[in-house]
């Protein structure tokens, strides 16, 4: 077992390196070499939304119905590596243009889709639904060092390699990721009732919605998911535009101001096992950490001067809202798998992550309309003050409800919070 979840963790942390090298090329390969506009860049994010949208539910439903999820999991790996592989060879032939990168969005957005349902059920699998806490900030520190080292190298890379090899780099991490899998020695199988069919699964995807909105904490934060969510995705979109057009930031430092955000989240995930003690509800702690990152968001648009302090200034803007966002995550993950009965996992997680879509969807389309209508940084702060228009009046409200409820212990399969993953 020990041994398996080691393998687990080399396997998610090499995919988390590689992976970093496709997140910094695509909007630099988009912006410097495509010639993108912000609406483009904005339709490229939007992209990878758009998968969990359409089938989040029934990816939920089939991970409650999967027997065999290590299996599942290496399959996924594979169709992965090779689209990566295939827009790379895309770019290093010069056939590639935006639509390669809107159709890789839409196809690791796919994967991620039923890759982030599969997920919980293999790890509680491994390790029992009370190690999922520490296994899985255990992970999560993993791949968050693993991005520091990767935005560290992607930029330099980037400018000696091109865009294409960058991505090869990633297409090689998911085999890795694969043959971790395949080296574990632990049974792959989940015991599942017999008598129902995958139909009868499908039919029943809207479960985990309804188990979402019976409680009114979970309710209230349904708001401080979606809306970090959009805006969050927002800025995404605009992120690159704004670097690299109206910092004037170097393509080979691009990577270099997102490398915070990896030491950020590393230090987030080492923190979050002290801050979710024993006496500390974790239903407080999603709600101060959600709204801790967005307010810290707003350094981005904050941006300004001389190179290095706008740099600084950005840096911190994507870095510290990662940081509160590892926190938030470990707390979501150890009362998800604390609360969540085994026959509704998929589904739960499914219906958090459908809405989280919609609404990164939607801010990703809306922020590269922004960025269009009335420039990139104008449409920064106008999502900024969006956000914090739409949590304000949900703060107090929230903590009141977190505070009638006792912390969670995994006592019942009622309504109770849930929470999101965040895969890769």
């Amino acid at each position: 077992m020990r041994r398996d979840v080691t393998l687990y963790w080399w396997g998610q942390t090499t995919s988390a390196f590689g992976s970093v090298f496709t997140a910094i090329a695509v909007p630099v390969v988009a912006v410097v070499s495509l010639r993108a506009s912000a609406g483009q860049v904005g339709l490229v994010s939007a992209a990878a939304a758009l998968p969990m949208l359409v089938c989040g539910f029934p990816a939920g439903a089939l991970a409650d119905r999967i027997a065999r999820p290590r299996r599942t999991l290496i399959a996924l790996d594979g169709i992965s590596a090779l689209t990566v592989a295939l827009v790379a060879w895309g770019l290093a032939s010069g056939v590639a243009d935006i639509g390669w990168l809107v159709v890789l969005g839409m196809v690791l957005g796919a994967v991620g889709t039923l890759d982030s349902a599969v997920y919980f059920v293999h790890l509680r699998q491994l390790v029992g639904a009370d190690g999922v806490g520490p296994a899985r900030a255990r992970l999560q520190a993993g791949q968050y060092g693993a991005a520091l080292i990767g935005r560290i190298l992607a930029g330099p890379a980037i400018v000696v390699l091109g865009g294409a090899a960058a991505l090869a780099m990633d297409a090689a991490s998911y085999l890795l990721s694969a043959l971790a899998l395949l080296s574990m020695r632990s049974p792959d199988l989940v015991p599942r009732e017999a008598g129902s069919s995958v139909a009868d699964a499908l039919r029943g995807a809207a479960a985990g919605l309804r188990f979402l909105g019976r409680d009114p904490f979970l309710r209230i934060l349904l708001v401080f998911i979606t809306v970090p969510a959009a805006v969050m995705a927002g800025m995404g979109a605009l992120t690159g535009p704004f670097l690299l057009r109206d910092i004037h930031l170097p393509t080979g430092a691009y990577g270099l101001v997102f490398a915070l955000s990896g030491l950020t989240g590393l230090l987030g995930s080492l923190v979050a096992g002290r801050v979710l003690g024993p006496r500390r509800d974790p239903r407080l702690v999603v709600i101060t950490t959600f709204a801790a990152a967005l307010l810290c968001g707003l350094l981005l648009p904050l941006s300004a001067g001389p190179l290095p302090l706008a740099a600084t200034c950005a840096a911190l803007g994507i870095g510290l809202p990662i940081f509160f966002g590892a926190i938030a995550n470990v707390a979501l993950s150890a009362v998800f798998a604390a609360c969540v009965p085994e026959d509704t996992l998929g589904r739960a997680m499914a219906a958090l992550q459908v809405l989280a879509a919609a609404a990164g969807l939607l801010g990703a389309l809306g922020g590269g309309a922004l960025g269009d209508g009335i420039g990139v940084h104008r449409a920064l702060w106008a999502l900024g003050a969006l956000a914090l228009g739409a949590l304000a009046p949900s703060l107090w409200p929230a903590v009141r409800a977190a505070r009638r409820r006792a912390p969670a212990d995994g006592a019942t399969p009622g309504p109770s919070p849930a929470p999101a993953h965040t895969a890769r």
